[in-house]
């Protein structure tokens, strides 16, 4: 079991790095941009490369942030809960959540195939649009595998740190 938590941990850490990293290319196309825009040159296709690097950057960092469990939890209520009323409902709400994210990563994965299929791209630069919606697919798996670590570490040791 320590092997796949390791393994989840390492790729949701590596997709954390690629979203840094392609948060870092939109801040450097965007300034480019604004700096061309003096000189009446703007970089042709800006605003296609910056919404898909929005869409990567997002996505991308979701496996992580799950795993470091830095989205909103509001946890008034849950905390006058017995001990194992809680290790309970956070298993049923992780497991509803694997169960969102495995539908929407299957929809990216049938979205992905229907883009490829008609060769839809981008209106200026002309960039497919599948392999950003099979990414996005990747990172709703890894989101899956983080929750399914979480589950497997509130049902063996009743605490999910």
């Amino acid at each position: 079991m320590k092997h796949l938590f390791s393994f989840v941990y390492k790729v949701d850490v590596s997709l954390h790095v690629i979203s840094g990293l392609v948060l870092g290319v939109m801040l450097l196309v965007t300034l480019s941009d604004v700096i061309m825009r003096i000189f009446w040159r703007p970089i042709f296709g800006s605003i296609e490369i910056v919404c898909f690097s929005g869409a990567v950057a997002i996505g991308l960092a979701l496996p992580y942030s799950s795993w470091k469990k830095a989205h909103v939890f509001v946890d008034m209520l849950i905390n006058e809960l017995p001990q194992r009323w809680q290790i309970n409902l956070q298993v049923a709400t992780k497991s509803i959540g694997l169960l969102l994210f495995l539908c929407v990563g299957i929809n990216f994965i049938l979205y992905s195939l229907d883009l490829m299929q008609s060769g839809e791209v981008s209106k200026a630069l002309e960039l497919p649009f599948y392999p950003i919606t099979f990414g996005l697919a990747l990172s709703c798996f890894m989101v899956c595998l983080t929750l399914l670590c979480d589950v497997l570490k509130l049902t063996k040791g009743g605490n999910d740190e």
